[in-house]
């Protein structure tokens, strides 16, 4: 789903928080590490697409430590962002699965359903936690907006490797990255939404319609047509989605 945060336009971040988030960031990746090699040892991964879920993991924080130089008001990261950094190591770990080329049997099926059932259960926590604590921040929503983009870009090739559902369920996973792309050629598609409660409701009960249909599919026990239907639904969703937000860009540009 789209977002309209100004980011450039927040406050900087304090020097005690840039260290405190690069300490936990430093600690998030040898954890990481340490998960990746127990894989590997066990024969769960090879030793190839772990190093690669790792790069993606570090690829990740090194984004996120960009963006929060300047964008999150408060001194100290707070729970809520430490519970999405598991969640976007969580989705790394199954991104190395789903790059090993090796088959998935059923048992690793079900794991990788269960691990991403675990990350969307924290998802919705973290906004809770941000909240409880008065840290809610547009760094906050925008982690965790690009956390859920990319766990659902990961969950779409981890559905077509296992074979629930063929390659066009690729296009939930890519909807939000082609948007960037086209909003590089179309300037009005970098302009923000307008406020609207409805619209971030139905943004957020879509993202999580995109999650459970993955995820269900996932499973051995979900018979192929099931996980086709519901994911085609899911699909539907998203580009409807997309397209009323778009709409609402259109609009809102046509009466400045």
């Amino acid at each position: 789903m789209l977002m309209s945060i100004r980011l450039a336009s927040l406050p900087s971040s304090s020097p005690a928080l840039i260290r405190e988030a690069h300490a936990v960031f430093v600690r998030a990746f040898g954890i990481a590490g340490a998960a990746a090699s127990l894989l590997v040892l066990t024969g769960a991964v090879r030793a190839l697409p772990a190093m690669a879920g790792l790069m993606l993991f570090a690829g990740f924080l090194v984004a996120v430590e960009w963006q929060l130089g300047g964008y999150h008001p408060f001194p100290r990261l707070g729970a809520a962002n430490r519970i999405t950094l598991i969640r976007a190591g969580s989705v790394c770990l199954i991104a190395s699965r789903a790059l090993d080329p090796a088959p998935l049997d059923a048992t690793e099926r079900w794991v990788l359903a269960a691990l991403a059932g675990i990350a969307l259960l924290l998802d919705g926590a973290d906004g809770w936690a941000a909240r409880r604590q008065g840290l809610a921040s547009a760094f906050g929503a925008r982690f965790d907006m690009e956390t859920d983009a990319f766990a659902i870009a990961v969950l779409t090739v981890t559905v077509v490797k296992a074979g629930s559902v063929s390659s066009w369920v690729l296009a939930i996973g890519a909807m939000r990255y082609l948007y960037l792309v086209a909003g590089c050629l179309f300037p009005v598609l970098r302009t923000p939404l307008p406020a609207c409660a409805f619209a971030d409701r139905r943004r957020k009960t879509i993202a999580v319609v995109q999650s459970l249909a993955l995820i269900a599919a996932l499973p051995p026990a979900t018979p192929t047509g099931c996980a086709a239907v519901t994911c085609a639904f899911a699909l539907g969703l998203l580009v409807y989605s997309f397209a009323a937000d778009i709409a609402m860009q259109l609009v809102n540009r046509a009466h400045r």
